[in-house]
């Protein structure tokens, strides 16, 4: 992988802050000027109008006959907001000082199929280990490694994440506990990535938007991962929800390509747009997807990737402090699946 591109998502995945030179400090502040170069910008620079069939223009014509330029900043934060909605992008945020915009419906709207405290009391239990970010402990009779990792932004160094591979090195497999996981530093999630890596692999390509027109993209960059530290090539399964986000999509595109892993429970939440970030000239900061990511066979899963093995919690199992989908994941290792 070429190192510019490691830096570049792993600082824009991790935030993007507002620089208002990216637009110039002469431009007037209306709210209908505001509400032109917000929609000028993403019609120019937003990566999936037509992956998602949105209708920019007619976008415009619903939102537009909304402002006028007596109305208070609440007003068109409100307006703002309801347009960015449109692009059902959890990566899209207006952020102001008295608020900032989400788009969270495809985590509010599924199943959840994760129970921290069923975690903690059954798995993870009183003896656990923490290594860094990583919760770590031994379980199905000490034959399975599980690992909880909540967050990419949430970092970690090399000598974290082999102490824990190292640990584990003579089970006959390792669970990557990986749900309700929203991303962070992409940077995080290939170090993590290339510690289950068996060899030198294409994991993905990536398109960076170029230019105004809605697929104007530069040439395509293939990613590779490669064995780095201390690695377990034995089998992997990695526990995915909707909402595993943004890098934690990254890192299980990446390593699906991996023929010792099994990614097990819901389909991600996507967000494989890598983002991207202005300023209106009122001062408010916006942050939209600026890339697009397809998969080794050229699929896109900007909407969420689907698990090798489907399986959501029962209520019934919760009652009784069992984790439908890590029992599948224990079952896919020991049966050799």
């Amino acid at each position: 992988m070429k190192f510019r591109l490691w830096v570049l998502a792993a600082v824009i995945l991790g935030g993007v802050s507002c620089q208002k030179a990216f637009l110039g400090d002469d431009m007037k502040s209306t709210p209908r000027d505001n509400f032109q170069e917000l929609w000028k910008t993403l019609d120019q620079k937003y990566s999936f109008f037509n992956y998602k069939q949105i209708d920019w223009n007619k976008v415009y014509t619903k939102y537009s006959c909304q402002i006028n330029d007596s109305m208070s900043d609440t007003a068109m934060f409100r307006v703002f907001s309801g347009m960015l909605a449109e692009l059902r992008d959890g990566h899209v945020n207006l952020t102001t000082p008295f608020d900032v915009s989400h788009y969270d419906k495809v985590f509010t709207c599924s199943a959840h199929n994760y129970n921290a405290k069923v975690i903690t009391n059954c798995y993870l239990k009183k003896d656990y280990c923490t290594t860094g970010p990583f919760y770590h402990q031994f379980i199905a009779g000490n034959q399975i490694g599980y690992i909880r990792y909540s967050s990419f932004m949430n970092t970690f160094s090399t000598s974290d994440i082999d102490y824990v591979t190292t640990r584990f090195k003579d089970l006959k497999g390792i669970i990557i506990d990986l749900r309700d996981n929203g991303g962070g530093y992409i940077s995080s999630a290939f170090t993590l990535c290339s510690r289950f890596a068996d060899q030198r692999r294409h994991v993905y390509t990536s398109y960076l938007k170029n230019g105004p027109g809605h697929e104007d993209f530069k040439s395509p960059e293939a990613i590779y991962m490669s064995p780095d530290g201390v690695t377990f090539t034995k089998k992997v399964c990695i526990l995915t929800n909707r909402g595993s986000f943004s890098a934690t999509s990254f890192f299980v595109l990446a390593m699906r390509n991996f023929p010792h892993v099994t990614v097990v429970g819901d389909t991600t939440g996507g967000g494989l747009g890598i983002p991207s970030g202005a300023e209106l000239p009122n001062g408010w900061c916006f942050r939209f997807s600026a890339s697009k990511t397809l998969s080794v066979k050229g699929e896109n899963f900007e909407d969420g990737i689907p698990p090798d093995v489907t399986v959501n919690l029962k209520n019934s199992d919760l009652i009784k402090g069992v984790d439908t989908i890590i029992e599948k994941a224990v079952t896919i290792i020991l049966s050799g699946q």
